[in-house]
């Protein structure tokens, strides 16, 4: 992934739409991924994972409680040592007690229940890595866009120049009588074309800077815009092909079917844990406590001493009937398992067709690519000689018109295939493992 975020971008053409501190793709990608909500979320969905996995940790520990009471009676109470009734008598007794209580065995339900937890916290964090990857892809995308749409808006610009020039070159030879008038009417048509599509491209311009800035969640206040990248990258005219044993490489680290892995983990536990329930718990409970009351005899400390209670408990829980609730829950574990395991396989699936889908696109891009070359050589080479033919009378207005507009077109396509390949060679090398 890292070397498709950081692989050279194709040397552009300035448009004097620069800003201050231009962002290159690496600080829009980071950006994006810092500051994207839905990532955010999910970090959040972490956290509130590795809480319930730390809860089933602590769940093995004994409950530990103390219990302190103090109680008085105006009414009629007993002296326990005369065995004789008393009588509107303000009487009152102390108690402390402490108790200890540990599950020794819970048929299995929290273990399983712990394991599951722990692969939930997986599948959350695979999420989190494919919504990371998922919006860097997505943001160099948007990226590119908007360096194509510099690069068209430049050409624009230029062309409208140079018909703005051959406009007064044409007005100069009506008047001489070289051309008639229509081929200035021509011409004038041909510049308000050629001014409407420079506006066009100025558009697309701002609309590919709005989807950049959308994703990467800037403040409409910002100060955008993307730098300017420096160097020329030759794009290679042969695809690389991925082998099937870099495609299961691949597999094996995709976020995506690791999290789906983690869930038919999470969902094999969470049936053990249903089926769990069907077993006997035994639980140990301890506990040691004294009182005092005041219709004794005996001072405070010695009553306290004199009444020690400790004790020892055993607990032994058999599930006999439970109106088919732990038989339903098995059910539903099951059937959320299987849904899980298919899940899984279409994961899987879905991503080797990606695979496959992009290897096969970045062939037909490649192609196109130098298809879209070869036929700008040429309607640059035909755009000349009619130039040269027009300047000379021996050719007319509406030639030297249709070679323009051939030679644009040309152009375009030629500039869209160039990034669209380039696109698809950083796509083809991020499946690259």
């Amino acid at each position: 992934m890292k070397k498709y975020l950081l692989a050279l971008l194709p040397g552009l053409l300035a448009t004097g739409l620069a800003a201050q501190e231009p962002w290159p793709l690496e600080r829009c990608v980071a950006y994006a991924l810092e500051h994207n909500l839905d990532i955010r979320k999910q970090e959040l969905a972490v956290a509130v994972r590795k809480t319930e996995l730390t809860a089933g940790w602590l769940g093995h520990l004994p409950a530990l409680r103390l219990q302190v009471g103090q109680d008085f009676n105006w009414g009629r109470s007993v002296d326990m040592q005369e065995l004789v009734i008393i009588r509107n008598k303000l009487t009152h007794a102390t108690g402390a007690s402490l108790n200890a209580s540990v599950a020794l065995f819970e048929g299995t339900a929290r273990h399983y229940n712990r394991l599951a937890a722990g692969k939930a916290v997986e599948a959350a964090r695979a999420t989190a890595q494919e919504l990371r990857e998922r919006l860097a892809i997505d943001v160099t995308r948007a990226f590119l866009q908007l360096m194509l749409a510099r690069q068209i808006y430049a050409y624009s610009q230029e062309s409208y120049a140079t018909i703005s020039q051959q406009q007064d070159w044409t007005a100069r030879l009506v008047e001489a009588g070289s051309q008639p008038k229509s081929a200035l009417a021509e011409m004038q048509a041909q510049s308000a074309s050629e001014k409407a599509a420079m506006v066009a491209a100025s558009c697309r311009v701002r609309t590919a800077t709005l989807e950049l800035t959308r994703l990467m969640n800037l403040p409409p206040d910002s100060d955008f815009a993307a730098a300017e990248p420096f160097g020329q990258e030759t794009l290679a005219v042969r695809v690389p092909v991925i082998p099937t044993t870099q495609i299961e490489d691949y597999l094996t680290k995709d976020p995506r079917l690791r999290g789906a892995k983690a869930t038919v983990a999470e969902r094999r536990h969470l049936l053990a844990a249903a089926r769990g329930g069907f077993l006997p718990s035994l639980t140990v409970t301890a506990g040691y406590g004294t009182y005092y009351s005041s219709t004794a005899e005996e001072p405070f400390r010695t009553q306290l001493d004199e009444n020690r209670n400790p004790s020892l408990s055993f607990t032994l829980g058999i599930p006999v009937f439970s109106a088919g609730t732990l038989l339903t829950r098995t059910r539903q574990s099951r059937l959320a398992l299987e849904t899980a395991q298919l899940e899984a396989e279409r994961a899987r699936v879905e991503i080797v067709d990606e695979i496959r889908t992009a290897a096969i696109e970045a062939e037909n891009a490649c192609q196109h690519y130098l298809s879209a070359r070869e036929t700008l050589d040429a309607m640059q080479e035909l755009l000349q000689v009619t130039e040269a033919k027009y300047d000379l009378g021996a050719a007319s207005a509406l030639d030297y018109v249709l070679a323009r507009n051939q030679h644009f077109k040309a152009m375009s396509d030629y500039l869209q295939a160039k990034w669209q390949y380039l696109f698809q060679l950083r796509l083809l090398e991020h499946y690259r493992p």
